[in-house]
């Protein structure tokens, strides 16, 4: 039997309550909070969306029109993703990834003079990380301190009306984003220069030349002239 739909829509009056019955698990709760929680917040600016799975809900998030004003990281054309959660009984099937793949179109849609949606994410919750990237977010280097449950990740997607075809650096985000998490300063650019030196000699034939850009951008991460033009390129988006 076919699996139901998955299709996002905008939260009304009329099935408002139906949300109530989204939940997580308990550990999942200091990063998204309950749906509960959301309702009952007084923020300004918040739209809460429902995530349906036929006809039955299994999901929610918030889209923050404000975010801007809350965090000094957001551009005034971005929206906010908050408060993102699938129901503890439907995890594990891939519908998180299909939600996020989902939200460019379905954001530019609903709020068409956006150029950006914004969140942050727990560095303790690494699950969140692969499937926000795997969606289409990218990781834009920098940190927010300040989160509830601890430091967090900022990631990015640009809203466009069609998609670009994918430069290398989109198509090697995650390896990209794991470097940033796990390869210390310094040692950056000694493996950018294996990754080059690698592309010339060609001893990783299967790899191919393209390990020569990918080894260039990989090494340019410790040079500090990029990393400020790399932060005010997105600061300007």
């Amino acid at each position: 039997m076919p699996m139901p739909a998955l299709t996002l829509s905008p939260i009304t009056d009329a099935n408002r309550a139906q949300f109530l019955s989204v939940s997580v698990t308990s550990e999942q709760i200091k990063f998204s909070g309950t749906v509960a929680e959301a309702y009952g917040s007084a923020e300004e600016g918040i739209d809460f969306h429902g995530i349906w799975l036929g006809n039955q809900p299994v999901g929610f998030f918030k889209i923050d029109r404000l975010y801007h004003s809350r965090y000094p990281f957001a551009h005034d054309t971005g929206l906010g993703l908050r408060a993102f959660m699938i129901d503890a009984n439907h995890q594990g099937q891939g519908l998180a990834t299909q939600v996020v793949e989902a939200l460019g179109p379905y954001l530019a849609k609903h709020y068409p003079d956006a150029t950006a949606v914004v969140l942050t994410v727990n560095m303790a919750n690494p699950g969140a990380i692969r499937c926000y990237l795997k969606g289409g977010f990218d990781d834009t280097g920098e940190t927010w301190p300040h989160g509830e449950a601890g430091p967090q990740h900022i990631m990015r997607m640009d809203l466009a009306s069609a998609p670009a075809k994918p430069t290398l650096r989109e198509r090697f985000k995650p390896f990209f984003a794991w470097v940033r998490r796990n390869v210390p300063r310094g040692m950056r650019l000694f493996l950018g220069i294996l990754l080059i030196i690698g592309g010339i000699l060609g001893f990783l034939p299967i790899l191919g030349f393209w390990m020569i850009p990918l080894g260039v951008m990989v090494a340019a991460m410790d040079v500090r002239l990029y990393r400020r033009w790399r932060s005010r390129r997105a600061s300007r988006k």
